[in-house]
């Protein structure tokens, strides 16, 4: 695949990194100062490479899948490309970031950048694995070094087709053997990475489990001890877009395993590396938006109509104003969410307040920042005109990869359903009232805490009104992180006032982006 400036979109060759002055003074609060070069290097390899062969790849056929090597030994391996592959290599070091001095904090910055969902899905997988281990295993070394400078890659594989997000429901079952544990009967359908994942985390329970607290989780690897495949890849799906990375369907039978978490834990464990992709997925979220309003802002640069630039007309300009303007919002927003993911993941008792505010936090967090960016990416293919809605165009596919977003890692009604859960320990309901009293700009103080109230109210009620209510407190959460990085970049307060009066009254003044709030393309 060769690999060269596109016509196809504007992003290829920008430093994705640079070009975001809000993002640049905010990762100066979040990260040490030499990790700032490491961004700006991944900036541009993700203009100039990722952004250039995903846009390749969303035009190829999709993956195949190699069941056999040429010797008739079974295989299930996902044929990808040289450039496909080089791409996740370059990628990887992401994986090892967390262990580092810039922490998670740097991490998700990190995805932010990469936005792109299948390039960042494997390396977000790989990531929880090795988060597991870190946490879990009692001799992580040799793997950690397998994900972080070696060839393999991590995935976690917990729903059946049967059951959905109903973990509950999982069939898989755990033998424990004197050879250590066997899971069979497992159907895992929605498996991202099937085709190249060498460690995966499982979920199964064990004979006689009769409640939720009872499921386990496991590590299984791609070969067994006798260096047989350990699990089947039956089959990869064709996808409406994330089409980087190969999802399938994976079968487990006798496959040997390693226990991570038992009953009375494991179920958290799992949630907890929930937690951690759904924190990046609202990064992604984030990221996608941005790469369509860069390109709304070059066809506006590049387009004239009626005599001048389509930045020059009123309405044109609007459009781009209400598209950084919910950016912004869902970027602090999602800042907030990976700045408390780096200093509450690590819990040792599942109740633990600050955990449980990051868990609440996440579900509002994951939501607002799906559905927002699927709205910015749609008014973006419309900056386009008839060329947006043609494949032939980047800006098709950039409106495709966000629709994922609500999906992945939980529908908005099982966001809902847990947030819900959650928000019954008045620990997590208060410490979201705390956060909110704490960094909501002055004058919008009474009235954002007001809606977070009722929020938190609706989300413990009826469970009939449980989405609309996250959806409000997911709003109330936007303009607390814009009045907590309104310390680093102080035009976010404005921006703040902005985004609550036009949730509260659908209208927005005349309203030019500050200098400071631009993106900056050279």
């Amino acid at each position: 695949m060769e690999i060269s400036s596109s016509p196809l979109g504007y992003t290829v060759g920008i430093n994705h990194f640079s070009v975001d002055p809000v993002v640049m003074a905010i990762a100066q609060g979040l990260v040490p100062d030499p990790f700032l070069s490491q961004l700006a290097d991944l900036g541009h390899l993700v203009g100039n490479h990722v952004v250039p062969v995903g846009n390749e790849i969303d035009h190829q056929p999709p993956i195949e899948l190699i069941s056999h090597d040429i010797d008739g030994r079974r295989v299930d391996q996902a044929r990808l490309t040289q450039a496909h592959r080089s791409t996740y290599e370059l990628l990887r070091p992401v994986i090892a970031t967390p262990q580092t001095s810039a922490g998670f904090a740097g991490h998700f910055l990190e995805g932010y950048l990469i936005a792109d969902p299948g390039f960042y899905c494997l390396i977000t997988l790989s990531t929880q694995v090795a988060t597991a281990l870190h946490l879990l295993h009692p001799s992580p070394e040799d793997l950690l070094r397998r994900l972080t400078q070696g060839s393999s890659w991590g995935g976690t594989w917990f729903t059946e087709i049967h059951a959905g997000s109903d973990l509950g429901a999982n069939r898989t079952r755990a033998i424990s053997e004197a050879a250590g544990w066997s899971l069979s009967s497992g159907d895992k359908y929605f498996a991202s990475g099937a085709g190249m994942t060498d460690l995966a985390l499982v979920s199964a329970y064990p004979e006689n489990a009769i409640s939720l607290r009872d499921l386990h989780l496991f590590l299984v690897e791609r070969y067994a001890q006798d260096q047989e495949l350990n699990f089947i890849v039956r089959r990869l799906k064709s996808k409406l877009g994330t089409r980087a990375i190969p999802t399938g369907e994976v079968e487990l039978d006798r496959s040997h395993a390693v226990l991570l978490a038992g009953a009375n834990d494991g179920i958290y464990r799992i949630l907890q590396s929930l937690t951690l992709a759904r924190t990046a997925n609202a990064v992604a979220s984030a990221g996608v938006a941005r790469i369509a309003i860069l390109e709304a802002t070059l066809r506006g640069d590049r387009r004239s109509a009626f005599g001048t630039s389509l930045a020059q007309h009123p309405l044109f300009a609007r459009d781009l104003v209400t598209m950084r303007l919910a950016h912004l919002g869902i970027t602090a927003l999602e800042l907030l969410c990976s700045e408390t993911f780096a200093s509450n993941y690590d819990f040792v008792d599942h109740n633990d307040s600050e955990y449980l505010v990051l868990r609440l936090l996440s579900h509002a967090t994951k939501t607002h920042t799906a559905t927002t960016s699927i709205a910015i990416t749609q008014q973006a293919l419309e900056c386009f005109g008839g060329l947006g809605f043609l494949e032939d165009y980047a800006i098709a596919r950039w409106h495709r990869e966000a629709l994922v977003l609500p999906i992945w890692e939980g529908s908005t009604n099982i966001h809902a359903l847990d947030a819900a859960e959650v928000a019954r320990h008045p620990e997590a309901a208060q410490g979201i009232c705390d956060l909110i009293q704490q960094w909501v700009p002055d004058s919008l103080r009474p009235a954002v805490v007001a809606q977070a109230d009722k929020a938190l109210h609706d989300l413990k009620g009826e469970a009939w009104y449980a989405k609309e209510a996250l959806a409000e407190l997911g709003h109330c959460l936007e303009i607390a992180a814009l009045g907590r990085f309104a310390t680093f970049v102080p035009e976010l307060a404005d921006v703040a006032n902005l985004r609550w009066r036009y949730h509260a009254t659908g209208t927005l003044p005349i309203w030019h982006l500050p200098e400071s709030l631009q993106f900056r393309v050279t």
